[in-house]
């Protein structure tokens, strides 16, 4: 089964950044109103058209030492958010990291400590962030960023994953489930050069 995967750097009354991954193929979208209400309402037609599996989100701790206006929005929007599993049925888990890891992560990423593949960064007027030399802006990176950190936590390491293949293939003859369990093998390693 293919699964689908929707990564949201959600924004109460700014930019919601949006990353879409499926069959190891990532695409960018973002939406901007300063109504909260606008960013669900694009997000649930996302949902209702592309039919993720899994939704990640960018969440707060809910504790800043500066307030401001768009904080009310940002909840509400990540409620609502939260709420899409009660709604659309194919949609089998909802999750989050925290917004202190993906802006520390980018700063790694940012400054040349961490690496995620096919993103880059260049100082200067006319550069900063792309993907597949293509531009993304801030909010398109922090999606990305939730998606790379939350894929970390849910996949088995490469090195795990390759030694289990390179067992395999030391094998004379291979069952029908061990076949089939060293092509999912193989698609797996596809999906961390994504990652």
């Amino acid at each position: 089964m293919n699964k689908k995967i929707l990564s949201i750097d959600p924004s109460g009354t700014g930019t919601t950044g949006i990353c879409l991954v499926s069959n190891q193929h990532l695409e960018f979208r973002d939406f901007r109103s300063k109504n909260w209400e606008e960013h669900l309402k694009f997000i649930v037609e996302l949902v209702r058209e592309w039919m993720p599996n899994i939704i990640i989100f960018e969440n707060t701790n809910y504790i800043y030492g500066r307030q401001h206006q768009g904080t009310v929005g940002l909840y509400k929007l990540i409620g609502g958010i939260i709420g899409l599993k009660y709604s659309f049925p194919f949609v089998q888990g909802i999750e989050n990291i925290f917004v202190s890891a993906v802006k520390s992560f980018r700063g790694k990423v940012q400054r040349g400590d961490e690496k995620i593949t096919n993103l880059s960064y260049q100082e200067g007027r006319g550069h900063g962030w792309k993907y597949q030399n293509k531009r993304i802006n801030l909010h398109q990176i922090d999606s990305l960023v939730v998606y790379h950190l939350w894929s970390r936590e849910h996949l088995p390491s490469q090195e795990a994953v390759e030694k289990e293949i390179s067992e395999l293939k030391k094998k004379k003859r291979l069952g029908i489930n061990q076949q089939a369990r060293l092509e999912k093998l193989k698609q797996l390693i596809d999906s961390f050069k994504i990652a």
